[in-house]
């Protein structure tokens, strides 16, 4: 377990090594021509240029720039905005939480109704009932976010103000008018995701089902629900988890519509008024952060499916 921990964070950190340089030159690829003169206008005397250029290290080799950006961004340095002329890291600290409690609140909705959903449809594959259950899922799919997002906002201010907040409030500053501003938006989020872990439980379910074993058990004369969720679940669970793993990194990076529709200050809206006006510096940091966040989700669950399955630990 200790050498297949080791092998799991060394692959993630040189994954993540490998993203922050892709990250890198691809905020310098948003501003095409020279970045000194978009940030000092075309009036800017050549003095004032080369000053710019210095203080943002573009008179380097791009290979320097990027060991010198990187050996920052590892202290938790991620630059100054010339535009803002802000830190940053105190940008980044700003959004991120709200990005992140967003992605968990819609991911803990859709593994909620995912799961759950994706168990009774497996266990009653010839019920025509089932359709009861799947397509709503399905259809909650088809529609794309800044529908159901849009929707859910226009139902919530005409009818349900009391319970929707529509500025931003932390966690800090009171839980119940957190979930004000946050639950909605991770409703937008969780619903359409949840059919996706409905349907690889629902697949994985009815391969374990179908195993030679369940039959053993159920002929030993284990009880029906053991044999589904004590036996069937645990052993279903590595593709749905590692599934989950990959939602989780794909909803704090792809949060940019949802952000948008209900004006929470998170990394996805971010990074749409740092490309607007091509803030290459602070892109980077929020790509990276992003970035960041994609393999953590499935770093965690690496690290817990050998905790379901001893066996994945010796592979």
């Amino acid at each position: 377990m200790i050498i297949y921990t080791i092998r799991k964070l060394t692959g993630a950190l040189a994954v993540l090594l490998v993203l922050s340089a892709l990250v890198f030159m691809a905020g310098r690829a948003l501003t095409p021509g020279d970045p000194a003169l978009l940030i000092a206008g075309p009036k800017a005397g050549p003095e004032t240029l080369e000053n710019i250029r210095h203080s943002l290290h573009l008179d380097r080799p791009v290979f320097e720039q990027y060991l010198s950006w990187l050996g920052d961004a590892i202290r938790g340095d991620f630059g100054t905005s010339p535009y803002s002329g802000q830190a940053n890291r105190d940008v980044i600290l700003q959004q991120a939480p709200v990005s992140f409690e967003l992605a968990l609140m819609g991911l803990l909705i859709a593994i909620a109704v995912g799961i759950p959903a994706g168990v009774y449809v497996a266990t009653r594959a010839r019920s025509a009932r089932v359709w009861l259950v799947r397509l709503p899922l399905l259809i909650a799919f088809a529609f794309p976010a800044f529908v159901s997002g849009a929707f859910a906002l226009y139902i919530a201010t005409h009818y349900f103000t009391n319970l929707y907040s529509p500025s931003y409030i932390p966690i800090s500053d009171g839980l119940i008018a957190n979930l004000q501003t946050m639950l909605l938006p991770a409703l937008a989020v969780g619903v359409p995701t949840a059919p996706l872990i409905m349907q690889m439980t629902r697949s994985s379910m009815l391969e374990v089902l179908s195993a030679p074993y369940t039959s053993t058990a159920r002929s030993n004369g284990i009880a029906e629900w053991r044999v589904t969720y004590l036996y069937g679940l645990r052993a279903a669970l590595p593709p749905v988890l590692t599934l989950i793993g990959m939602i989780f990194g794909l909803l704090v990076g792809g949060l940019f519509i949802v952000e948008q529709i209900f004006s929470l200050p998170g990394l996805g809206r971010g990074i749409l008024d740092s490309i607007k006006l091509r803030d290459f510096t602070q892109v980077t940091g929020q790509a990276l952060v992003l970035a960041a966040a994609f393999i953590l989700g499935n770093l965690v669950v690496d690290l817990v499916l050998p905790l379901i399955d001893r066996r994945i630990a010796r592979t």
